[in-house]
C-alpha cells in the first residue's frame, strides 16, 4: 500500500507541475503574440487576453496542489518549532485534514457558481463559460486529493523527516 501511496505521490507531482507549467508556456507565448501583433499589425487578438486569464486560474490551480505536494507551501513554522518533536507530524496531519476542508468547500462554491453561471457564453472566445470555470471545482479536487495523500504518507510516516523538517 505505502508503494502505491508513494507512486500516486509522484504521479500527482508529475501530473500537477506539467499542467501548471504547459500553463505558464501558453501564456507566455499568447501574451507575447498577442504583444507582437498589436506592434507589428496594429491589432491583437480579440480572445486574447481573456483566455490568458483563464489559463492563469487554471495554472494557479495545478499549481497550489503541486506545491502542497511537495510542502512548498505557506506554513506555520512558529508554531512547529514550539511543539514536541512527537508532536510535529500530527500538526501537519491536522493542516492536512483543515486543507481537506479547504478543497471541499472550494468544490462545493465551484458546484453553486456553475449552477448559477455555468450556462453563459464567452464573449470573447465564443466557448461556454463553464469550461473555464470549472478550474475551480478542478483546483479543489486537486487539492482535496492531494491533502489525502499527504495526510496518507504522513500517517505512514514514509516521509517523516521531510515532514518534520
Amino acid at each position: 500500500m505505502s508503494h502505491l501511496l508513494a507512486r500516486l505521490h509522484r504521479g500527482l507531482i508529475l501530473f500537477n507541475g506539467s499542467l501548471a507549467g504547459l500553463a505558464m508556456v501558453l501564456i507566455f507565448l499568447l501574451v507575447a503574440g498577442n504583444a507582437f501583433a498589436r506592434y507589428t499589425y496594429g491589432g491583437s487578438i480579440t480572445w486574447g487576453e481573456d483566455t490568458a486569464i483563464y489559463l492563469m486560474i487554471y495554472g494557479l490551480m495545478f499549481g497550489m496542489s503541486w506545491a502542497y505536494l511537495q510542502d512548498k507551501h505557506i506554513g506555520f513554522d512558529l508554531i512547529r518549532r514550539l511543539l514536541p518533536p512527537r508532536w510535529v507530524r500530527w500538526q501537519a496531519v491536522a493542516v492536512d485534514l483543515v486543507v481537506l476542508v479547504v478543497g471541499i468547500g472550494l468544490m462545493w462554491s465551484a458546484v453553486e457558481f456553475l449552477a448559477s453561471r455555468g450556462g453563459r457564453t464567452s464573449s470573447s472566445t465564443g466557448m461556454p463559460m463553464w469550461l473555464f470555470q470549472a478550474s475551480m471545482l478542478i483546483g479543489g479536487a486537486l487539492l482535496c486529493l492531494s491533502a489525502l495523500v499527504m495526510g496518507a504518507l504522513r500517517l505512514c510516516d514514509q516521509r517523516g523527516e521531510e515532514a518534520s523538517s
